[in-house]
């Protein structure tokens, strides 16, 4: 009984003869001579007590275990290989798979923009983008659920790194038959007594507080009619002819039949921000080049402040 243990040099040795069936081409494949590779053929069947192949001075053949075998060995290299390419992959940061949260306001535009840089730069990642709201990417990032997150605001952690990536101004969404709905900018204080639909306390986060500061600092007071948490919801109660908003400029991504948008004239210090975070200790190559990715497709269209 042999004792069934081999090396993957004597597998690469049986194939290349149980292939050729030849010694001396299966030799030249090795790159070896004929007797150390009968050597490594014999060492293989002593250790795992069968007779692999027949020989003669002028022919070789395969046993019915040696056929068995061969199927056996061929896959297990091709497993080997396969191993040690995606660890080699690994290491350049070339496969993996990683997690984004996202604010829902980023989905217009924005993480569209990644996936598709990711799937052309980066086509070993598998990429999962996950929509929540600011606190919970940040509580995701601090407890490793995620390793990347699209909000409004920076982590507010000294543990998570962020990165600014966009500066969009906010536009003001119209209903087309609106009497603000016209050509050119259209100045702030137009707003004041004007209904409005905003982003409500519990979950508008930045873009309410941006908005509150905005109308403080302008000396105006619209008529809030509506508060609702997300900019879609927004321009769809728009579009019903509830009200105006200030939306960031992205949104104008969306086509409703009953909404025109138009310039605002806002200070440049209220814009709607987004910020690319990091997990804390993410410092893989894949990682690395990830971020690196992210922040190429922002600067490539001069969205990257």
């Amino acid at each position: 009984m042999g004792q069934g243990t081999f090396e993957f040099f004597q597998l690469r040795c049986f194939v290349a003869v149980a292939e050729e069936l030849n010694f001396r081409r299966a030799a030249a494949r090795m790159n070896m001579t004929q007797p150390p590779l009968s050597r490594q053929i014999k060492l293989l069947e002593d250790r795992i007590g069968l007779t692999l192949l027949e020989r003669s001075n002028r022919w070789v053949r395969l046993t019915p275990a040696g056929t068995s075998f061969l199927n056996s060995a061929s896959d297990l290299l091709e497993r080997a290989e396969y191993a040690v390419l995606t660890a080699r992959q690994a290491e350049r940061g070339e496969v993996g798979t990683v997690a984004m949260g996202f604010v829902p306001s980023a989905a217009l535009e924005f993480v569209p923009r990644i996936v598709t840089a990711l799937k052309e730069k980066m086509p070993g990642i598998r990429f999962d983008p996950i929509e929540m709201m600011s606190y919970e990417i940040v509580e995701a990032l601090l407890s490793g659920r995620l390793d990347l997150g699209l909000t409004r605001t920076t982590g507010r952690n000294r543990e998570i790194e962020s990165d600014l990536v966009v500066r969009e101004p906010f536009v003001l969404a119209v209903p087309t038959n609106h009497r603000l709905c016209g050509p050119g900018m259209l100045d702030l204080g137009a707003l004041d007594g004007e209904d409005l639909v905003g982003y409500s306390a519990e979950r508008g986060g930045f873009l309410r507080e941006t908005h509150r500061a905005l109308f403080a600092t302008a000396s105006i007071v619209p008529n809030v009619v509506q508060e609702v948490s997300q900019t879609q919801t927004i321009v769809a109660l728009v579009n019903a002819g509830v009200g105006v908003a200030l939306v960031p400029r992205s949104s104008m991504s969306m086509q409703m039949r009953n909404v025109a948008f138009r310039p605002v004239s806002i200070p440049p210090e209220f814009a709607s921000s987004l910020y690319l975070n990091n997990a804390p200790n993410r410092r893989t190559p894949m990682h690395a080049r990830l971020r690196e990715t992210i922040l190429e497709t922002f600067r490539a269209d001069g969205s990257l402040a």
